[in-house]
């Protein structure tokens, strides 16, 4: 019982520092000088620091999850439809064994 506890508390701690880890990665904690002094403000995860404010990224593709998804989906179609195709044009030769012949033999019928 209590090592099933032990898995459990684990788990959730490994879940917690996730979720803690996520949320601190989402931002972006950026800072510039006025006056001498530092002035701090924190951006989003799709945004950049561009000096006094946050500036949106034009185009940040490679950032999204499904992007990778989509991509190693289509590498696979395309591998898989490669090799059907590659199957239709050069199909492999058949072997030259001989055909298998079943033959039945009959028993002589006996008589009583």
């Amino acid at each position: 019982m209590q090592e099933r506890m032990k898995r459990h508390g684990a788990a959730v701690l490994l879940l917690t520092l996730c979720a803690v880890l996520e949320c601190i990665e989402a931002k972006k904690y950026c800072w510039y000088f006025e006056g001498g002094y530092p002035i701090y403000f924190i951006c989003r995860s799709y945004e950049d620091c561009c000096g006094t404010r946050c500036c949106v990224r034009a185009l940040s593709i490679q950032r999204l999850w499904y992007f990778w998804l989509l991509l190693m989906m289509g590498v696979l179609f395309c591998c898989g439809a490669g090799f059907f195709i590659r199957r239709r044009m050069y199909p492999s030769a058949l072997s030259e064994e001989p055909a298998f012949n079943v033959s039945f033999t009959r028993q002589p019928v006996s008589t009583p």
